[in-house]
Formats: C-alpha cells, structure tokens, sequence
C-alpha cells in the first residue's frame, strides 16, 4: 500500500499540476501527504553580511517569506478540501539532499520534470536527476502538458527488459500495479534466446502478475527498428491509453548521458503522462 507521498513543493511553473496529481493520487491510495518547501536563496544567504546590501536583503527575505506563506496556505487549503491527511515540511540545507531525506520517509516522492531543456544547466545533475539517484524511493514525474486525470496509475505501461532496474520498478510499483485497473508490458528487442537459455519460460512476467493478484498483463513485444527506445515507450502508452509509465532509471552516468540525448531527452520533453522512475 502507499501510506505517505511526499511532494516537491518548489515554485515553479509546474507546480499546481504537480501538487493536483499528488493530491489526486493520495486521494485514491488513502495516503498522507506530505508537502516539502525547499529553496535554493534561503533566509542564511539572504541575512549573510557580505552577501548583499542591507535593502536588498530586506527585500528578498521579505519575498521569501511571503512566497513561503502563500504556499503554505495553498497547499493546507487544497488537501483539507480533497479530504486528506498532509504536512508542510521546510528542512534546511542542501534541497536535493533534503528532498531525497523526506522520501525515504515516504513510498514515493512527486516531482516534475526539468525546464533547462538544452541550457548550461542541463550539464550538472539536476534536482530531479540527483533525487532518483539519491533518494532510494521511486520518483513519480509530473509533465508538463496533457490532462491532469482525477485518477492517477489506473492503466499502467510498464516497460520491462528483464533487467536489475525493472525488476526494481516491478517491487516499488506494487501498490500502484495492486489497483490498476489494466498493466501493459513493453519490452523492445528482448533477448529471447538469452532468457531461454536462462530457463525463462513465456510467461513468467504475467504469471508474478497473477500471483499477486494484478489485472492479467498485456504483453507488448516492439522493435525499435523505426522508432528510438523514448518515442516506443510514449507511442505504446499512447496506442493503449495509459495514463502512468513505470521503468527503471540508469546509473548516474548514464542518466548523465541522458541529458543530450537518448531516452530520457525522448521521455522528459515529450511526455504527456506521469512517469515513475525507480532506481
């Protein structure tokens, strides 16, 4: 079951969309909320005597608080009005390292994906980036475009390739998996001799499923002949109307690689439906 979310409440663009589908997504597991306020300009930096004039430091430690209190309010009024439990969090420190503290907390973290698409910014590990690799919980990403649903994993694309990283994804999507309503498998150019050779019979995957009373799995085998990995996975959830995709996330070096192309570049700029990375 998932009993706690925590939530990324940085204010940003995304932000509503992100805080409706936690709300929603609590809302349908029963589950705590619980609303984590970071920011990098803290009030230590603000108040520092050589970092910036008296007014000015006034003036954004003034903005500070003001933003903070907003928020605070907004995202207490919404849950009392969704009918759920939540927190308000405000650690301090580092926000990634924060935010990855809080989710261990909890089953899942919401956050969203990043807008430095192509920027300098892009190089470093990002807040999202440094959270899925850090964190030890799974990260559900909230895009930026498509329809924010009342409900949220009801048909789940799952993409599987019989990897460390998927089988991980299968175990942290298990809440998720236990009260979807259709689960589709994709797996791309699998290795079928390999797996035969491993002793892995055709329906091993749907026969978990079924073991942990699941809806049956709808098998999807794709090439990615015409098609790169990104644009597969987001063409399938499309074909099937799914409304979540669950997969594993690389190593930091290869989700590092990620940043200037690949699947990731495919899947975090184009998506249109949440996506649950676990590592």
């Amino acid at each position: 079951m998932i009993g706690r979310i925590a939530l990324d409440l940085q204010n940003d663009s995304n932000y509503h969309r992100r805080i409706r589908t936690a709300i929603n997504l609590a809302k349908q597991h029963n589950a705590e909320l619980i609303g984590v306020y970071t920011t990098r300009l803290t009030q230590r930096y603000v108040f520092d005597d050589v970092a910036l004039p008296d007014q000015v430091k006034k003036i954004m430690g003034r903005q500070l608080t003001e933003e903070q209190e907003a928020m605070h309010a907004e995202f207490l009024k919404l849950a009392q009005e969704a009918g759920i439990k939540a927190q308000w969090r405000t650690p301090e420190g580092h926000p990634e390292e924060s935010l990855a503290m809080q989710a261990r907390y909890c089953d899942l973290i919401v956050m969203s994906q990043t807008e430095n698409r192509g920027s300098v910014a892009s190089v470093v590990a990002n807040r999202t980036e440094s959270v899925i690799m850090n964190a030890g919980r799974p990260v559900l990403m909230v895009p930026f475009v498509g329809e924010v649903l009342p409900t949220v994993g009801e048909n789940i694309l799952f993409c599987w390739d019989s990897g460390r990283r998927a089988a991980r994804a299968l175990a942290d999507a298990a809440p998720l998996f236990s009260k979807a309503k259709q689960i589709v498998s994709l797996s791309i150019d699998p290795d079928v001799e390999m797996l035969r050779n491993k002793g892995i019979e055709p329906g091993d995957l749907a026969a978990y499923c079924a073991s942990h009373n699941y809806p049956p799995l709808t098998e999807v085998v794709k090439s990615r002949a015409d098609n790169d990995i990104g644009n597969t996975i987001l063409n399938t959830a499309t074909d099937y109307g799914c409304d979540m995709i669950v997969m594993g996330a690389y190593n930091h070096n290869r989700l590092r690689e990620w940043a200037f192309g690949g699947t990731s570049k495919t899947l975090l700029q184009s998506m249109t439906v949440p996506i649950l990375f676990s590592h």
